[in-house]
């Protein structure tokens, strides 16, 4: 009698172990899709953030060029007032 149990006991084991992979794959598929896109989303969210900080550090780079270059054109407009002011008073008219 031992013998015709054995089958019957390994084929009802298999068939639970069967259906707990079963279940728990309908159970763990969703939560990875969503624990997924979260994931997604932060990588998205930081990716955004380090953008932004970017085109920050590009307009701070942009005003200091501008001040910079606004000094130089004080600084040459300041010189050829001066050669201007030298020139008048050394030539003539002639």
């Amino acid at each position: 009698m031992e013998w015709k149990r054995t089958p019957v006991f390994l084929g009802t084991i298999i068939s639970w172990i069967l259906f707990a992979v079963i279940g728990f794959g309908m159970w763990g598929c969703p939560t990875y899709n969503v624990w997924q896109q979260e994931m997604s989303g932060r990588a998205e969210f930081a990716k955004a953030e380090q953008n932004r900080r970017i085109l920050i550090e590009e307009a701070a780079a942009n005003l200091e060029a501008e001040k910079l270059n606004a000094q130089a054109e004080i600084e040459r407009a300041k010189g050829a007032a001066e050669a201007i002011k030298i020139e008048n008073g050394s030539i003539s008219e002639k």
